[in-house]
């Protein structure tokens, strides 16, 4: 899959998990805006994308499907209550605050299609500790001989 026309960022996506439909800003983004929503669901293991060809392996916690106001948007589950954090999820889909937020007047606005916000569960990676960088310095050292 190439991300443009002009072979400027001329990548493929190794096989696994499937792709969110959008790239993302950063690899750590926890919210996700698709203007055009998405066929993935919830609990399904994802792959998270950036321009720069780098993917990341996710869970999709949350999908919530988004009803757009005048200024905004309103979520169309009812038994969600928790204010979303707007700003962080224009931030982490890449997009303009103000873009997002006056989705409806925006050009690429869709009435047909429901806009929805995917919240991502990252999965815990451990850090390596000082005993796992002094093994693999001991086991290179003793393998520097070898040929």
């Amino acid at each position: 899959m190439s991300c443009c026309s002009k072979g400027y960022c001329d990548f493929k996506f190794p096989e696994g998990p499937p792709l969110v439909d959008n790239s993302i800003q950063n690899l750590n983004a926890t919210y996700q805006f698709l203007p055009y929503g998405s066929l993935l669901q919830e609990g399904e293991v994802v792959r998270i994308w950036m321009e720069s060809g780098k993917t990341k392996t996710v869970i999709l916690e949350q999908k919530l499907s988004l009803e757009v106001l005048a200024y905004g948007f309103r979520v169309l589950d009812d038994t969600f209550e928790k204010d979303l954090p707007w700003q962080l999820i224009a931030f982490d889909s890449g997009l303009d605050y103000e873009d997002m937020m006056h989705w409806g007047t925006h050009p690429l606005f869709n009435a047909q299609m429901l806009p929805v916000v995917m919240v991502y569960q990252h999965p815990i990676e451990p850090k390596p500790i000082l005993k796992d960088h002094w093994l693999s310095f001991l086991y290179k050292m003793r393998n520097l001989g070898r040929s």
